[in-house]
């Protein structure tokens, strides 16, 4: 594979975050855009606008070292508020989409569930209101106003450019590993092991093409890695939300609460089948990563 790219890692840095900050400011205009009515389309929405906030905090986070914190610091912590913003509807609308799928496969077990799916929904409404509400502050228009500059200011810029992202990348994996061994311990820490692999994914596609074909296939590792713990996360949320809609709804109807067992159940078993997947994810993610770094 020909690399190619600048030479130093000045360039790399300034294009990628200023990229990454415009893809944030498109998103945000799309779902300003929409209503509140407009369900599915905000559900989209929303999951781009989160996955660029994310994206370019993992870019600021890794280009620590090549940026200059007066502006990376501010803008993490204000794009960290942001973000959770983002979370309270994308993770109910998660939710929503899933348990809609086994509702409409099955009417009757729809019927049973619509208590539940009701306060989804109504939770929903509230947290999309709540984000609208912050997209026309007036703080959140000055963050947009920064988000909009096409120059960002760059510190050491003239080192070599594979050294710099192979560095920020070996970073990146040391901490990626070691939330691994740590979920060795119990599935619970896996949660954290796919935020580390979402920084790596990400900076291994920035690297993929001042390094080669070995970052663009770690990427795709990583890639992977993340969807599989993204839908043991979901279970293991999934789990959570009925829970807690039992312990504050008292007493539902029984058909209502066989219903939710069955739901919780399922997504028990989910969550086994996924951790038992997610070995041979590990391993071949360990091997991509030893290939590019070791």
């Amino acid at each position: 594979m020909v690399r190619s790219g600048p030479a130093t890692i000045g360039p790399i840095v300034e294009s990628a975050t200023v990229r990454a900050m415009a893809r944030v400011v498109r998103r945000e205009s799309a779902v300003r855009a929409l209503s509140v009515d407009r369900v599915a389309d905000s559900e989209r929405a929303v999951h781009r606008l989160r996955v660029a906030v994310r994206r370019l905090r993992v870019l600021l986070a890794a280009f620590g070292p090549y940026l200059d914190p007066d502006f990376s610091g501010p803008l993490r912590r204000r794009l960290s508020t942001f973000s959770d913003a983002l979370a309270a509807v994308r993770d109910l609308d998660v939710q929503l989409v899933g348990v809609d799928r086994e509702a409409t496969a099955d009417p009757g077990f729809g019927t049973d569930l619509a208590p539940f799916l009701d306060s989804l929904r109504s939770r929903r409404a509230d947290a999309l209101r709540r984000l609208e509400e912050r997209l026309v502050a007036g703080e959140h228009a000055a963050l947009m106003a920064d988000l909009r500059a096409d120059r960002i200011p760059v510190r050491h810029g003239d080192v070599r450019a594979r050294r710099a992202l192979r560095r920020c990348l070996r970073k990146t994996w040391r901490r990626t590993r070691d939330r691994i061994a740590a979920a060795e311990e119990g599935p619970g820490s896996l949660h954290e092991v796919r935020k580390s692999v979402k920084r790596l994914r990400y900076l291994s596609e920035v690297a993929a093409d001042p390094i080669g074909r070995t970052a663009k296939r770690l990427a795709t590792q990583a890639e992977r890695t993340q969807d599989l713990l993204g839908a043991h996360q979901d279970a293991v949320v999934l789990d959570q939300m009925v829970r807690t809609y039992v312990a504050d709804a008292g007493a539902p109807p029984p058909a209502t609460t066989f219903a939710l067992g069955e739901l919780a159940g399922a997504a028990r078993e989910r969550r086994r089948r996924i951790e038992h997947a997610w070995v041979h994810r590990r391993d071949r993610l360990t091997y991509r990563a030893g290939r590019l770094l070791d």
